[in-house]
């Protein structure tokens, strides 16, 4: 406590006259002996206390009001430690920048931390006043935006009201970015940012600053707790464990420990809803570990969903994770070898058939037998136990490699067993003769073969390569290319050296899946009957082009027999984050209908499903287990196992760690601001001079008395 006018506390020692008052005026009493009197002194000495307890009342009374007087004259004053920013009433462009992120939900007291923020934007909300124009802008990833401050406070406090957490991890730079942008639009003078936020750094990126030195001035509430501890399960993939018989499947859940302590986790393992496992990690500070689940899925399913749960703590909704569990389908591959060699290595079919079978490993999920050209003359469907003769009920895909020409009975055999469901791809050679393909193959092509061409003819060896086509616009929402990103280099880096060019259409649904630079097709598909066939243009060795030595070459070709075989997706991570969009394969469905967690989701069909191999599916905003049901086009309708997906909350959400205080943009010059001393002063002589007043009143009716 301090004294503005330290000279007046002189005037304390006024308290001497109350006390020479009362010492002067007090009256001796005579003794007089008087025997008649002696009844009456009981009664008067219980009178003489009463009397001696007001005079000292007055007493007190008198020398505290002496000294208030000179103390009040004094002006003091205390300081305390301003809680909450400082905000300013009147016209002013002002911004709420609220942490809605999924770690808004941390449990503080048993309350949602974003409980205590929305009260703090509230009564910022009140203190700014009705003249300021305010926007609030969440900051979770992915967020809606507004596009104009306003001076509608009362729908700015209902959406305070209605905020919750969502389910996707902080931006908090883009929020800053858009509160900058609005703030800038705006003709008031004093423009402030209030930033309410848990801070955490994974939400800030010091990189990437919102602004400058002339941008709007930073208030920052702080509001965040002296620790927040978090464990959550970073990551959930299952793969299949050929140890645990057919159906055996192993689940690797890896827990991270985001705090400064160590922890011990308690893990279970459901399947389908029902608890089949269970498991404990001991972690360290910071620690990340994995924990392997083996499991068998239930009888007479081949797919389901699964989950790991850890035990809860203050952040609830990363302590479980979802994955799609499935049995892999096997695809049975019967491969036309139409140039097979001695030399193995130089074979027609040496590079596809060991990317169907990487490592000539059992659990590859393909099946694979290799015929020539003349043994197609025993092929048949339905040849069940006749001596010589193939069965083609036994093959999902016919793989044609640099075949020549088939006899008209061969194809009409291979075109019907199509019809019936079957998946074809055809690839040409230098035993290809695109006239003979004309006069027999038509039933089994999407599209005629015309003439290659070699783009390296008569250059030199040098710019050989310079000449070479790549792979490029092909169709990134198909599935053949899905396990692609858009750029891709490892299709886009190979060299095509001479490929097929194509005559007229021959089926109507025929689509072009992928074209090379020239704009020549190199991919095309097409529908017949109950099957699919495929036409790609060049050679699936490397005669014609390196593709088969680049990575795309296996999953290219993986994805594409899994294709024509219309067999489930290949088993592995089916993980998406919450608010990704999922791309689901359409193949004959006429209808498609997606339902999430909560019940909500999408209807594909009429115009937005037709001719259309696949959709994409975006209103992945809770995680949890999302349900594909499918019509085809017999009217029937069932749930597709193969299409069900799991959306999951981002990992880095879960690192609520404390972002350094340079990684905050600076306050600019937008206004006031943050004072630079956090301490108020608080000013105690008004208090003194109506406790002066109130002594007076009590000094008056002890008198009266």
């Amino acid at each position: 406590m301090g004294f503005l006018a330290p000279l007046m506390l002189i005037g304390i020692t006024a308290l001497a006259v109350p006390i020479a008052i009362h010492l002067i005026g007090r009256r001796r009493a005579r003794v007089v002996k008087f025997a008649a009197l002696d009844f009456l002194l009981a009664t008067r000495r219980r009178t003489a206390r009463k009397f001696r307890l007001r005079e000292q009342l007055l007493l007190a009374v008198r020398a505290i009001a002496c000294a208030a007087v000179a103390i009040a004259l004094a002006k003091p004053y205390t300081s305390c430690v301003r809680k909450g920013p400082q905000v300013t009433r009147g016209p002013q462009a002002a911004v709420l920048v609220i942490d809605d992120s999924f770690a808004a939900g941390y449990l503080v007291d048993g309350k949602p931390w974003l409980r205590a923020a929305t009260d703090e934007a509230r009564r910022i909300l009140t203190q700014l006043g009705p003249e300021a124009e305010i926007a609030i802008v969440r900051a979770a990833e992915g967020a809606d935006h507004p596009t104009e401050l306003t001076r509608d406070h009362l729908r700015l406090r209902d959406q305070l009201l209605t905020l919750e957490p969502t389910a996707r991890p902080a931006d908090t730079t883009r929020a800053l970015a858009r509160a900058a942008q609005l703030l800038a639009a705006s003709s008031h003078v004093r423009k402030t940012v209030f930033l309410i936020s848990l801070l955490a750094r994974t939400g800030l990126r010091p990189d990437d600053p919102p602004w400058g030195k002339d941008g709007p001035a930073l208030v920052v509430s702080d509001l965040r707790p002296g620790r927040m501890p978090n464990l959550a399960i970073t990551s959930l993939r299952v793969d299949p464990d050929p140890g645990a018989a057919s159906r055996g499947v192993a689940f690797d859940a890896e827990v991270g420990n985001f705090s400064d302590a160590a922890s011990k986790v308690e893990l279970s393992l459901a399947i389908a809803d029902r608890v089949v496992a269970r498991g404990a990690l001991a972690l360290g500070p910071g620690e990340r570990k994995t924990k392997r689940f083996l499991a068998a899925l239930p009888p007479g399913v081949r797919a389901t969903d699964a989950q790991v749960a850890l035990s809860g703590d203050g952040l609830a909704i990363d302590d479980r994770r979802w994955v799609r569990a499935s049995l892999r389908d096997r695809v049975r591959v019967l491969i036309v070898d139409g140039d097979p060699r001695t030399v193995r290595h130089d074979d027609e079919v040496f590079y596809l058939e060991a990317a169907l079978r990487p490592g000539d490993r059992e659990d590859s999920g393909t099946s694979v037998r290799v015929i020539t050209g003349e043994d197609l003359a025993g092929v048949e469907p339905r040849a069940r136990g006749k001596a010589g003769a193939i069965d083609l009920d036994e093959f999902d895909v016919v793989i044609l490699a640099n075949v020549a020409a088939l006899p008209t009975q061969r194809v009409n055999v291979l075109a019907d067993w199509v019809r019936a469901g079957g998946g074809i791809l055809v690839a040409p050679g230098d035993h290809v003769d695109p006239a003979a393909y004309d006069r027999t193959m038509l039933p089994l092509l999407p599209q005629s073969l015309r003439d290659p061409i070699d783009t390296t003819w008569g250059a030199p060896p040098e710019e050989r390569d310079s000449r070479a086509l790549h792979l490029v616009k092909w169709e990134a929402d198909h599935p053949i290319f899905t396990p692609f990103s858009k750029a891709a280099p490892e299709l886009a880096d190979a060299k095509f050296f001479e490929i097929s060019l194509l005559g007229p259409t021959t089926s109507p649904d025929r689509k072009v899946l992928a074209r090379f630079t020239n704009g020549a097709a190199a991919l095309v598909e097409a529908s017949i009957g109950a099957g699919r066939t495929l036409l790609y243009t060049s050679t699936l060795d490397r005669d014609w082009n390196d593709l088969p030595i680049h990575p795309g070459f296996l999953p290219l070709m993986q994805q594409a027999v899994r294709h024509l075989a219309r067999k489930h997706a290949a088993f592995g991570n089916t993980d998406h984050a919450v608010g990704s969009s999922v791309v689901l394969a359409t193949g004959d469905l006429k209808k498609l209908e997606v339902r999430g967690p909560d019940g909500i989701g999408a209807v594909f069909e009429g115009d937005r499903i037709a001719g259309r191999s696949s959709v994409r599916f975006g209103r992945t905003d809770r995680p949890g287990v999302y349900r594909v049901i499918g019509t085809d086009q017999t009217g029937s309708t069932h749930e597709r196992d193969e299409l069900g997906f799991v959306v999951n909350v981002d990992a880095r959400g879960s690192d609520l760690t404390p972002a350094p205080a340079t990684a905050l943009p600076p306050s600019g010059t937008g206004g006031a601001g943050t004072p630079a001393d956090d301490a108020r002063r608080i000013e105690l002589w008004h208090a003194l001079a109506a406790a002066v007043l109130l002594l007076l009143l009590v000094e008056g009716v002890l008198v009266q008395r």
